[in-house]
């Protein structure tokens, strides 16, 4: 059914059609030969198990095209389908409502006839929703359907300037780091580091026994933290889950963030692919920058399966990789969000056991955490150590946490939430560069749970020294940024954490800076513990040496047999050998900390960026075996 504006009063009806009265878009599809009977009944079983629409199924499943279901769909509603391309509505009048209530339930306001708006909308099942909405602007409403695709192009191209900005500022300001901006923290930098000087002139003996009492203290929480972590994680119970258990699967967005990330696109479609979930169930998305050319340019001749689209986040005052997250949001489909990174390459039945734990778990959990971990860690010295860093983490200290409901700084990657939960959270914090740790802290200040998965995304290991330290540096500035953002009430902070909460928060963020920043001072106790005097702590009593060395080599102790436990988890008995090689690998973390520092009070925005796929080519054999489907998630 075609339609022009002067036909706009006659050419359809005013109210909603009654789905009871009238044919099934199945049959209607099947009528005019845009399907077969076989796809068909395969499609209306499998929709038994899919909380899908029978039309976005069928384009999910490649079945038939958009335009084949807005034509049943005009049939079957006697609503006129509109080309939003060769005839789109101005942009005043489509911003009579708020672009992102549009883009979430699919409609823009078309035309105006009268006092008649007529609004073109890609789904007629949600017409009684979208009039709640329209109410304010107008009672009398008139419906057109269009392309999905069209009305988002529309408001990305009509209200980029608005959208961008709106993805900067997502999470409310007294949870955000966007007023650590300006001229104050570079004051308060200078300020800083003109008392520091000044106490070293002044006073040395006075700031190293500061130093040293801050470094026991810092040494003693660590190590406490540790312990209770482990302890916590050696006697959680093996949890169940039931994956027969008949249940309607949802629709799961996934956002990539992409930033100069060419070389490895190709591989990351692959590695997407490997993926069980049902694809007409999948909304990947491709976000990249509007100034990355490389990318765009790649993706353009680039055919993507059905199941993946893009999303171009505009140009802005900042490009981090939570604000494009903001952005691109708005777009997606999915009642679940994860992320990936570009190099990521998950276990194929990952998303399936996400779902799972979600419909198994009460409303207050809010996220599912998926361990991380990499699939380069025999490249050099580096990448072995990085690999029972990230051991420890995710296979001790993250489930530990869990087992005792305290705080989980989430991981940037193989994170996936409830959508509903994440908007109520204000999404991402667009100026913090370590978003995923920020976001754990306010979803349990706002009495959320995350869960810890037992299923792995394999990444690439940060393998060479340079790069290692930039990427640190990032982590641990965001650390900073994150810590300073939520003490700016500490007794609020207090209240909203609990007791062991709140020194959590402590140790995971204050503890983890001062672990890598006073490892200068840290070190010499080795020769101390040896009977040689470095010099350095010439100013203190015995008494109080003998309790740092003590505590020195307790800390040093409990992060070997943190490692032993970690590496014996994670399967890979040839890390073993390179445990004793961490006393040497922590100590490359203080340059990352000084400059983390520096940043923090000079260029707090500033995101370094992680360049991927540098050396993934050569473990291409390695990542197959890691992600090889088994015989379980093969016949999912």
């Amino acid at each position: 059914m075609s339609l022009t504006a002067r036909s706009l009063t006659t050419e359809f009806p005013r109210h909603p059609f009654q789905p009871s009265e009238t044919p099934r878009l199945g049959d209607l599809l099947l009528e005019s030969g845009q399907i077969e009977p076989g796809d068909l009944f395969k499609a209306l079983v499998l929709q038994q198990h899919e909380d899908l629409r029978l039309g976005e199924m069928l384009q999910g499943m490649g079945l038939v095209s958009e335009r084949a279901v807005l034509d049943a769909l005009s049939e079957q509603s006697a609503l006129p389908v509109v080309d939003l391309v060769q005839d789109p509505p101005t942009r005043l009048l489509a911003g009579m409502v708020v672009p992102t209530i549009g883009i979430h339930h699919g409609f823009l306001v078309w035309k105006q006839v009268g006092e008649t708006l007529v609004v073109a909308i890609h789904d007629p099942s949600q017409i009684d929703k979208v009039q709640r909405n329209l109410q304010p602007f107008s009672q009398n409403t008139q419906f057109v359907l269009a392309s999905r695709e069209a009305i988002l192009q529309f408001y990305q191209s009509a209200f980029s300037t608005e959208l961008s900005e709106a993805a900067n500022c997502r999470c409310e300001q007294e949870l955000s780091c966007r007023t650590w901006a300006g001229r104050t923290p570079a004051a308060i930098g200078t300020a800083l580091i003109i008392a520091f000087l000044t106490t070293t002139i002044l006073s040395p003996a006075g700031l190293m026994a500061g130093l040293l009492v801050w470094i026991m203290v810092a040494l003693i929480a660590n190590s406490l933290f540790k312990l209770i972590t482990l302890a916590a994680f050696l006697t959680t119970p093996k949890r169940s889950s039931d994956p027969d258990r008949a249940t309607r699967l949802p629709k799961v967005s996934v956002l990539i963030p992409l930033l100069r990330e060419r070389d490895i696109l190709d591989r990351l479609i692959h590695r997407m692919a490997k993926l069980t979930y049902p694809k007409e169930l999948l909304d990947i998305c491709l976000v990249y920058e509007a100034d990355d050319a490389e990318t765009r340019n790649h993706l353009l001749h680039r055919k993507l399966p059905y199941w993946m689209r893009t999303i171009e986040v505009p140009e802005s005052i900042i490009q981090t990789k939570p604000r494009a997250l903001n952005y691109a949001l708005d777009f997606c489909r999915g009642d679940i969000v994860g992320v990936y990174d570009a190099e990521d390459a998950p276990e194929p039945d990952q998303i399936h056991r996400v779902v799972r734990e979600f419909q198994d778990a009460g409303k207050d959990v809010a996220c599912v955490q998926c361990r991380l971990d990499y699939y380069n860690s025999r490249t050099n010295w580096i990448s072995r150590c990085f690999s029972i860093e990230y051991a420890i983490l995710f296979r001790v200290i993250l489930p530990g946490l869990q087992r005792l409901g305290l705080p989980i700084p989430l991981g940037g990657t193989s994170v996936f939430f409830r959508r509903d939960k994440l908007e109520e959270m204000g999404r991402w914090d667009a100026y913090n560069v370590t978003e995923d740790a920020d976001l754990g802290m306010r979803m349990r200040r706002f009495g959320y749970r995350c869960i810890c998965v037992d299923s792995t995304t394999y990444e690439e290991a940060n393998f060479r020294v340079l790069p290692w330290i930039r990427q640190r540096s990032r982590w641990l500035k965001g650390f900073l940024q994150t810590y300073i953002t939520h003490m700016r009430h500490p007794i609020q902070l207090f209240r909203r954490f609990g007791l062991p909460g709140f020194l959590t928060f402590q140790v995971l963020f204050l503890g983890t800076f001062s672990s890598f920043a006073a490892a200068p001072i840290v070190l010499p106790i080795w020769a101390l513990s040896f009977g040689l005097d470095p010099g350095i702590y010439s100013s203190s009593s015995i008494g109080f040496l003998h309790l740092l060395i003590a505590a020195f080599l307790g800390t040093e102790a409990l992060l070997l047999l943190l490692g032993f436990v970690a590496v014996r988890a994670r399967g890979e008995r040839q890390l073993f050998w390179y445990l004793p090689a961490m006393l040497f690998y922590w100590p490359i973390g203080a340059l990352a900390a000084y400059k983390a520092l520096f940043e923090l009070f000079f260029h707090p925005d500033y995101w370094d960026k992680t360049a991927h796929g540098i050396n993934d080519l050569s473990f291409q054999s390695e990542i197959d075996r890691l992600t090889a489907p088994t015989p379980a998630t093969s016949n999912e």
